[in-house]
Order: structure tokens, then C-alpha cells, then sequence
């Protein structure tokens, strides 16, 4: 019988560091990296226990170390729009953690804590971590789409979508995200080739880097060294929301 690794000592400090122990591949990493940076905010949650799931939230804010970010806590306390759209706003990276095994009960959790379904929807990337005899593995990462309107002006409500899920056969991550990759380039103002260059980019220096006391200084290196951001191209203007806020405003990328 194979030996249990001590997930303990494995717990992941950095971004890096999960694609180290094979939490999240490359490219997925990469991808929640470049979504952060483009203020969309990340929910881990799942089986795993609290300590699992506050480390792999912590590790994915750090992906940037010059760059704050703050993990909340949803079983320890109040989330609310307000104080969302404030940290959004104040150009931090939102994590939030909580204890609910799918993505049905996450959407109820935080509907029953008070947020209204278009905040929700503005939340991102839901990022289910599980615990496993090789460490904690994110077996699912989805995309909550925002609230958005058609031409004719209509709501759409469209269904989350799939990023990543783990193969555990295989110990890795099957890449669902480009089916959608030109909707996440306008969600943070890219466009499409240059989120999949910066992606493939970024892919590469999480795999290569290693971490260690010059992991920020690295990292500061390695952003210097990035083309400047190609913005998405210019869309018909979006109708009108009937909400406010930054976690309600319509995309200005319909």
C-alpha cells in the first residue's frame, strides 16, 4: 500500500507552489492569475477542510506578491456588496472561502448570506478543492457568468461554465476554458490573442519558477519583461442596467 504523503508539509505559500504539488496545472493557474489581476474575483470551497481551502485561496491571491489581496472567510463572517465592491474597487484581489461541496450549494449559501443573484454572478471562479492521499487537488473550477443584456436590450442569465476539472487517473487537470476564452478576454479587457499569449506566458514561469525568498522579486521580473496589454476591441455600447455597484454594474464588454 503506497505510502500517505504529509499534505501538511505540502500546503502551497504561492501560486507556483500549486502547480508544484499538483494542485492546479499550468495553464489553469495561469489563467485565475490573469482573471485576478483583471479584477474578477475566486470562491474556494469544497470538501476539503477549512486549513486546505484557506491555503490554496491564499496561494492563488499571492500569484502577484506586490499586488494586495484579501481572502474572506464566508463561515466566520458577514460578506456583503458593499464591502466587496469597496475592496474591488480598491484594486485588491477578492478571495472568498466557505464550506459547501458543489456549486449548487455554494449559489445557496450565498444567496441565503444576503448577496442578490447578479452579485453572485459578478463572483467569477468558483474553485472546488478536495483533499486527497496526494494532497488537495482542485477537481472542478467553474465560471459564473455575469448578468448580461442582449442587443434588443433583454436580460441574459447565462449557466456557469467549466474551466479545469481534475482527471484522476491521470493526476492532472483537463483545460475546458477555451471554449469561452473570448468571453474571459473582454470579461478583463484583453483581447483574445493576447490573454492566450500572456496564458501561455504565464503557464511557462509557474512551471519553471521555484519558490523562495526571491520568489517576488521574480515575479516582479518576470511582468516587467510582458508586452503592454492589448485591450479587448471596442462593442456596441451595453443597454442600460437597472443595478449599481461595482459587483452589479453591467460589463462593459457585453
Amino acid at each position: 500500500m503506497p505510502a500517505v504523503p504529509d499534505t501538511d508539509a505540502m500546503r502551497p505559500t504561492h501560486l507556483s507552489d500549486l502547480v508544484t504539488v499538483g494542485t492546479l496545472d499550468a495553464r489553469s493557474a495561469a489563467l485565475l492569475w490573469l482573471l485576478l489581476e483583471g479584477g474578477v474575483p475566486i470562491v474556494v470551497v469544497g470538501p476539503a477542510d477549512r486549513e486546505a481551502r484557506s491555503s490554496v485561496g491564499v496561494a492563488l491571491l499571492s500569484a502577484d506578491p506586490t499586488r494586495p489581496g484579501v481572502l474572506l472567510d464566508a463561515d466566520e463572517e458577514a460578506i456583503t456588496t458593499a464591502r466587496l465592491a469597496a475592496l474591488l474597487r480598491g484594486g485588491a484581489g477578492v478571495g472568498i472561502t466557505l464550506a459547501a461541496n458543489d456549486l449548487e450549494r455554494v449559489l445557496e449559501r450565498l444567496a441565503a448570506a444576503g448577496l442578490p443573484e447578479d452579485a453572485v454572478r459578478r463572483l467569477g471562479v468558483v474553485v472546488i478543492v478536495e483533499d486527497t492521499v496526494r494532497g488537495a487537488r482542485c477537481r472542478v473550477v467553474h465560471y459564473l457568468r455575469p448578468t448580461e443584456r442582449d442587443a434588443q436590450g433583454h436580460l441574459q442569465r447565462r449557466p456557469p461554465a467549466v474551466l479545469a476539472a481534475w482527471d484522476e487517473r491521470q493526476d492532472t487537470c483537463e483545460d475546458y476554458a477555451w471554449g469561452i476564452t473570448p468571453e474571459l478576454a473582454d470579461r478583463i479587457d484583453r483581447s483574445q490573442a493576447d490573454l492566450e499569449g500572456r496564458q501561455a506566458d504565464r503557464a511557462r514561469f509557474l512551471t519553471a519558477v521555484a519558490d523562495g525568498d526571491d520568489y517576488a522579486e521574480r515575479v516582479a521580473t518576470f511582468l516587467s519583461t510582458e508586452p503592454p496589454r492589448v485591450p479587448a476591441p471596442r462593442h456596441d455600447p451595453a443597454k442600460p442596467s437597472p443595478f449599481s455597484g461595482g459587483l452589479t454594474d453591467s460589463d462593459a464588454h457585453p
